[in-house]
């Protein structure tokens, strides 16, 4: 199936523009870009009516920072309405289909990314990563999704949901072009997050594995690890019962703030699910958010003390598999409960996190994630290459073709 048939199909891609400047480090890859991300003279619609004829004056500093190492951008792919939605079902470009079964959804919202990836349309999908947007995609399509320490990359130039929380991450379908792409694409300035002890040994903190699917399918997975690594329960329950009420209350008031003149001028423009969250923080009081950020300081530190024990973490990336497209379509709220649970705590103490496609569930993708402590990403991505060892999932150790 060539390019073309295969964005009709699935929906990767929203506008399709190559864009490329000159060699360098990155040449010879091939990059979409999230369509919340601007690019100079090609439309960015962040899936919305909104903006459907929008087309920036400047680039993101990420596209500047791609373009200048010698990366070819192929264009804008597809994304939830503003980035606010985990299912990629509510989108101009058209409902982000599952590259393992087109009936389903992709996960969002990065969605478009992920499956432009799985496909092989292109060799790195460049995401954002608010409550797992980057993560969820990786884990439903079968690819690895990264979203490194917040604050690492600037998101000058990324359409916002949430100014605190919202992350440019990465997919791809191997480690190794994923370390070369943070290797190149990170800011000089914080390049030696990636520079970790190598450990004989390293000790891992099981968190999240309860009785859902994803976690019954990676049991048997993380069972092996024993030859390794030092395995360990490890229970955070501030974080885990606390985390998401705060990461949502932060990231449904600050979304609801940038899109305000919106929601009072042309409210009937947005999708439903998506006017329906942002509504949401409207009706939020100041004290609700200040109580949400006093709050995402007590779990930081019960996060941080988890590491006086353990290496990293690993969990489940998503609960289940993806759905259908007809189970989801009206129930978007619903859906993205579900899909959000795990990773967002990772977005409430700024930590980096992979999902790693380790898992099947009747016969669909579901990751594992690792995470650590901000500013171990060089860890992160250590761990993540010996479990994939450890797994013997060698074909994710080579290099795209």
């Amino acid at each position: 199936m060539s390019f073309w048939e295969l964005n009709t199909k699935y929906n990767a891609f929203i506008t399709l523009k190559e864009m490329k400047e000159r060699e360098g480090p990155l040449s010879g890859l091939t990059f979409g870009v999230k369509d919340v991300i601007l690019t100079k003279g090609v439309r960015t619609t962040a899936g919305s009516r909104i903006l459907q004829d929008y087309v920036p004056e400047e680039n993101a500093w990420i596209v500047d920072r791609i373009l200048s190492l010698g990366g070819r951008i192929l264009g804008k792919t597809n994304t939830h309405e503003f980035a606010v939605g985990a299912t990629n079902t509510s989108s101009i470009g058209g409902i982000a289909r599952n590259p393992v079964d087109p009936e389903r959804i992709s996960g969002g919202s990065s969605g478009g990314s992920a499956v432009a990836v799985a496909l092989k349309m292109v060799d790195v999908g460049v995401g954002t990563d608010t409550g797992g947007s980057v993560r969820i995609p990786a884990s439903l399509c079968g690819v690895i999704g990264f979203k490194p320490t917040t604050g690492i990359i600037p998101t000058s130039g990324v359409i916002p949901f949430s100014w605190t929380l919202d992350t440019v991450g990465f997919l791809t379908r191997d480690l190794a072009t994923m370390r070369k792409v943070v290797e190149n694409l990170f800011p000089n300035k914080h390049k030696d997050v990636l520079v970790s002890k190598s450990k004989l040994k390293y000790k891992l903190g099981l968190f999240l594995f309860d009785d859902d699917p994803a976690s019954k399918a990676l049991k048997p997975l993380v069972d092996k690890f024993t030859e390794k690594f030092d395995v360990e329960v490890v229970e955070l329950n501030f974080l885990r019962f606390f985390g998401g009420n705060i990461r949502r209350t932060i990231a449904v008031a600050e979304g609801a703030s940038y899109h305000r003149d919106w929601l009072e001028t042309t409210p009937g423009m947005y999708f439903p699910d998506v006017k329906g969250i942002l509504m949401e923080g409207l009706k939020l009081r100041a004290v609700d958010y200040l109580e949400a950020m006093r709050g995402r300081r007590v779990v930081l530190e019960e996060y941080l003390k988890a590491f006086d024990r353990v290496d990293a973490l690993i969990s489940p990336t998503t609960k289940i598999p993806a759905p259908k497209i007809s189970e989801v379509v009206g129930r978007e709220a619903e859906f993205r409960e579900k899909l959000i649970f795990n990773t967002e705590l990772f977005n409430v103490v700024n930590a980096p996190s992979i999902s790693l496609p380790l898992g099947k569930v009747d016969g669909l993708p579901v990751g594992l994630m690792v995470s650590a402590e901000p500013y171990e990403d060089g860890k992160v991505l250590d761990i993540a290459q010996k479990i994939l060892e450890v797994t013997q999932s060698t074909s994710l150790l080579q290099p795209s073709p």
